[in-house]
């Protein structure tokens, strides 16, 4: 529990240093701080798309018992 509690303090100290870091927007510190923070805070974008970029085939169920599926992905005439 001592541990857990420490953490906590520690994470708090760090934060607020670093916000006092990028509340200045100068200098080296400010520099690096923000780019070790850039890979981590900003969303992350991820494609997902079949063979040759197509749809992924996605199943979903058209009735409650799930006995009647459609591919979301594939064409009609599939």
């Amino acid at each position: 529990m001592q541990d857990r509690e420490l953490a906590a303090r520690v994470r708090s100290l760090a934060l607020s240093e670093i916000e006092k870091v990028l509340k200045r927007k100068k200098g080296k510190l400010y520099e690096a701080v923000l780019i070790k923070l850039a890979g981590t805070v900003l969303p992350r974008l991820n494609e997902h798309s079949g063979p040759e970029g197509t749809p992924i085939p996605l199943l979903y169920a058209l009735s409650d018992n799930n006995s009647n599926k459609k591919d979301i992905g594939a064409s009609e005439e599939n």
